[in-house]
């Protein structure tokens, strides 16, 4: 038995994409997906939840979120048509991993992702809650990894 202990990572970034339409909604599935996969490649660990967020001036959104590598990604909202640019909400909170490496993890995804579409992400703001206390949030995890 292995307890996992808990730093949730925030972030807000900023990606630009030029060219043709971009469909937001598979590019943010895409990229959450490739978040819980780097994190799988990590022992122990347990992904409680990888979401983003993203608010559109015509006042609509789109929310993406993962909970497994294994899973694809669910969407609610719709982008907005015509969007180059687009700011996001990132929250991480996987068991198990340091808050150092989630960020890691998470901004090489982002990389990848933004030069296969030869595009930029800029991370404006991170930020972290205290790690919690493994009391608080205790795990048992034992065997493989889900």
């Amino acid at each position: 038995m292995t307890e996992l202990v808990l730093e949730p990572y925030a972030a807000k970034q900023s990606w630009r994409i030029p060219g043709e339409d971009l469909a937001w909604d598979r590019f943010l599935c895409e990229y959450l997906e490739a978040i819980a996969r780097r994190c799988a490649a990590c022992h122990p660990y347990l992904i409680g939840h990888i979401k983003a967020l993203a608010l559109f001036p015509d006042r609509s959104y789109l929310q993406v979120s993962v909970v497994s590598p294994t899973i694809p990604a669910t969407m609610k909202g719709q982008p907005q048509a015509g969007i180059r640019e687009l700011t996001i909400q990132l929250n991480v909170l996987v068991y198990g991993l340091k808050l150092a490496q989630i960020q890691s993890l998470t901004l090489e995804a982002a990389h990848d992702l933004a030069k296969r579409w030869e595009g930029e992400v800029v991370e404006i703001y991170s930020s972290q809650a205290e790690p919690s206390h493994p009391s608080e949030h205790q795990h048992n995890f034992e065997g493989e990894n889900r």
